[in-house]
């Protein structure tokens, strides 16, 4: 008798552990070329090229394409991603996601099913108040390039 609203079924379903609030949506055909910054949480179902600095958690949805450095709080990866990602807390790959760049964050999760190549430095301990050692740690990656 009573339906939910559908996008708070895809909130929802994304993973419990990011937050209820609405992620902005990047659709399936929209394309970006460029750099992206936010202070809020996005899901990426469409392709991007460039630069994306969020604040919150950054997702890659099923459909999603991106090339791109990613730097965000958590970023969960069900699509494809060509780049560097830096997590202040987490990155997590499902089964189905891909990865082709490293990743710098305390925590990493590899779902049964998910690709990767590159690689990790978890070797980044975050204080609440100061992420010095992560900032450090982007910038040396950056440099190389």
């Amino acid at each position: 008798m009573f339906k939910k609203n559908v996008s708070e079924e895809k909130n929802i379903s994304i993973n419990n552990s990011i937050s209820q609030e609405r992620a902005t949506l990047l659709g399936k055909s929209l394309k970006v070329k460029g750099n992206i910054s936010s202070d809020e949480e996005i899901l990426i179902e469409g392709v991007v090229e460039g630069k994306i600095n969020i604040k919150h958690n950054v997702i890659i949805g099923k459909n999603g394409k991106v090339k791109a450095d990613i730097h965000a709080k958590d970023i969960i990866i069900k699509g494809s991603v060509t780049g560097n990602v830096f997590a202040e807390e987490k990155v997590e790959i499902f089964p189905g996601g891909i990865l082709n760049g490293d990743i710098i964050s305390e925590k990493v999760v590899l779902a049964e099913g998910s690709k990767f190549k590159g690689n990790i430095d978890m070797s980044v301990k975050e204080s609440p108040k100061s992420n010095e050692k992560f900032e450090k740690k982007i910038k040396a990656k950056e440099e190389k390039k």
